[in-house]
């Protein structure tokens, strides 16, 4: 493996002279350009009454993670309600394919006559699971 160099000049603490060219700290040699570096970085502390608060008025921290699960529980409703749409449609799409005729092969056929005699009872069990929570 080729190993290249690199023109950087390190920083030092005193100004070296290099010819007619003079560089200070912070300063490197990219070809024949003489760039300057940031020798300091700014920082300004962050307070807490800087940061944007979620709410208008604040909330206890109990109040908060009570409100953020019931975000998630809503969240989940949502996600098994869909679910449950997807599954109906794939029931249904399994019971075409399984009445589909000679078009499609007889394994094809039979995974899916199962999958449609099995997919609405697992609809409803899923369906009386999310209605007690």
């Amino acid at each position: 493996m080729r190993r290249t160099r690199l023109n950087v000049v390190p920083p030092v603490s005193k100004e070296i002279a290099l010819g007619k060219k003079e560089l200070a700290l912070g300063q490197v040699i990219d070809g024949d350009k003489v760039m300057s570096l940031p020798t300091t970085v700014a920082h300004a502390p962050a307070y807490i009454d800087d940061v944007p608060a979620t709410t208008s008025v604040r909330e206890s921290r109990t109040q908060r993670v009570r409100r953020l699960q019931e975000e998630a529980r809503a969240l989940a409703r949502e996600q098994i309600a869909e679910f449950e749409v997807l599954l109906d449609a794939t029931a249904k799409a399994a019971m075409e394919i399984a009445d589909g005729g000679e078009v499609y092969s007889i394994g094809a056929r039979e995974i899916c006559r199962r999958l449609a005699d099995e997919l609405p009872r697992t609809l409803q069990t899923l369906q009386v699971i999310s209605k007690k929570r």
